[in-house]
């Protein structure tokens, strides 16, 4: 009677619909695809169903659609079809319908079956005992440009636990109730070829393992939906590009710290060649009075001590501000984080680290960090003071100069020997600045830039590329213009026993 209905509906509204253009309306779309799958994964039928959500209680709703049989399953609605245009007679209602389709699924699946490491056919394995191992491989087929469409895949299926034993399962769990195993895994095909992260490798396939005395297949389920992320996981994107920025900036002022210790290296040499000069002058001069080369020493040992006692006294003040900083650095941490879970990962082979892992080697980081920053600190303020004291001390090597004419040159040689082998000192210590910040600008503060803004940025943008994808794909058998549509597809492979179980 129900089909009586519906064709009657559909003959009466034919003409109309043929003579008119359909209007698009605006509604939202549920679609369900159901497919029956041979043992090895191949397609035998493919069965959808549609649910029209009629929020504005229209009388008449328009779809379109490729499906064939179509059939109304909650309801005596009439419907006309023009090609893929359907038309409802809705009366304000809901609309559920079903029909037939044969347009390629975007996810291929291959079911393979091995006895004891041998591949075999189902039904040579139906009866048998050994070690099974059920391999499911996906294959995405939904690639749009260099991307291809985030499917996520969770399959299900059950285990009578009186019959096997050593379950196992990749990138699953099987969960027992006493008498039933529950088997389920997750897979994203595609997400390798999309992301190109070495840890997603082998993600499209998922692998079931056991041991058994008789072998049979229980129905296996999967669950098919276009779904990278949620909503509120987006808000991540937005701090991504903050520390983005920030480690930049990070990375600007950490040139600019090398740059400042390399002028000051290339300061002192060339005071360095000041007294070389200098001395090369006075080496020809003879003196008849003998200045105090005691007295000079000291002079010198003086201002250089007093320079450097400064500094020492501000040791603690100095390790106290760079903690402070180190502290309120939000972005700093977090790039040391990002740091720590890298390196913890790399440690144990590339798996994932617990918190409490990364953040003893965040810690240790950190620690590490602020040691190498309170040395180099240190040694720059040390370095600054001996620059005052040596330009202070040329002001005197400017008058011994000047009393070169007066006989007293050898007394000014010895002098400009004591002040050459501090300023040699000097150069040393500006040369090992140098090259520590060089060191630590490249090896810690650039590479971590380099993560932030290299893998770190193009690994963000491919996950927005790809929830955009995600987004945008919202239907299998065809979508009205306007409407908004989301899709699920599952896809069944039927469970077999032996003839004589």
């Amino acid at each position: 009677m129900k089909n009586i209905l519906k064709c009657s509906f559909c003959f009466a509204a034919a003409g109309a619909l043929a003579l008119t253009s359909l209007p698009v309306s605006a509604l939202s779309q549920e679609e369900t695809v159901y497919a029956k799958l041979q043992s090895n994964g191949n397609v035998q039928t493919i069965s959808v169903t549609e649910h029209l959500i009629n929020d504005l209680r229209d009388n008449d709703l328009f779809d379109k659609s490729i499906l064939t049989n179509i059939e109304n399953l909650n309801g005596f609605e009439g419907f006309v079809v023009d090609g893929e245009n359907i038309k409802w007679n809705a009366q304000g209602a809901d609309i559920y319908y079903r029909g037939d389709a044969t347009k390629e699924l975007p996810i291929k699946l291959h079911a393979s079956y091995y006895l004891d490491g041998e591949e075999k056919s189902l039904e040579q394995m139906l009866g048998k005992s050994g070690k099974i191992e059920i391999r499911l491989k996906y294959t995405n087929l939904s690639k749009v440009d260099n991307m291809w469409t985030p499917f996520v895949v969770m399959v299900a299926t059950t285990l009578d636990e009186n019959k096997v034993s050593d379950v196992n399962v990749t990138n699953g769990k099987a969960i027992s109730n006493g008498r039933t195993m529950a088997v389920t895994a997750v897979a994203a095909p595609g997400l390798y070829e999309s992301l190109g992260l070495e840890a997603l490798r082998g993600t499209d396939e998922i692998v079931i393992s056991y041991k058994t005395e008789r072998f049979e297949l229980s129905d296996i389920y999967t669950l098919v939906t276009p779904k990278l992320l949620e909503d509120d996981d987006l808000k991540v994107f937005a701090e991504l590009d903050d520390l983005s920025a920030k480690s930049s900036q990070l990375a600007q002022s950490s040139e600019q710290l090398v740059a400042g210790a390399n002028r000051l290296r290339d300061g002192i040499k060339e005071l360095q060649a000041a007294l070389a000069q200098i001395s090369k002058g006075l080496a020809g001069q003879s003196s008849d009075f003998i200045l105090g080369q005691e007295a000079m020493a000291q002079v010198m040992q003086k201002v250089q001590m007093a320079a450097e006692a400064k500094v020492q006294a501000q040791s603690a003040t100095i390790r106290a501000e760079i903690k402070q900083q180190l502290a309120g650095n939000s972005v700093l941490k977090d790039a040391l984080q990002l740091e720590a879970e890298k390196l913890c990962s790399a440690q144990i082979g590339g798996a994932a680290c617990p918190t409490s892992a990364i953040s003893e080697v965040a810690l240790k980081l950190e620690t590490e960090l602020e040691e190498q920053l309170f040395q180099n600190s240190y040694q720059l303020a040390i370095t600054v003071a001996r620059q005052t004291a040596a330009a202070t001390a040329e002001g005197v090597i400017n008058q011994m100069v000047q009393m070169v004419g007066n006989g007293m040159g050898d007394a000014l040689m010895n002098g400009l020997n004591v002040m050459s082998s501090s300023v040699n000192a000097l150069a040393k210590g500006a040369d090992d600045l140098s090259a520590g910040m060089t060191k630590f600008d490249r090896e810690g503060i650039q590479a971590l830039n380099n993560f932030v803004n290299g893998t770190m940025k193009t690994t963000s943008d491919k996950v927005k590329r790809l929830t955009k994808l995600a987004d945008e794909y919202n239907n299998y058998a065809g979508l009205a213009s306007g409407s908004q549509g989301t899709t699920k597809f599952i896809l069944m492979i039927e469970g077999k026993k032996s003839e004589n179980s």
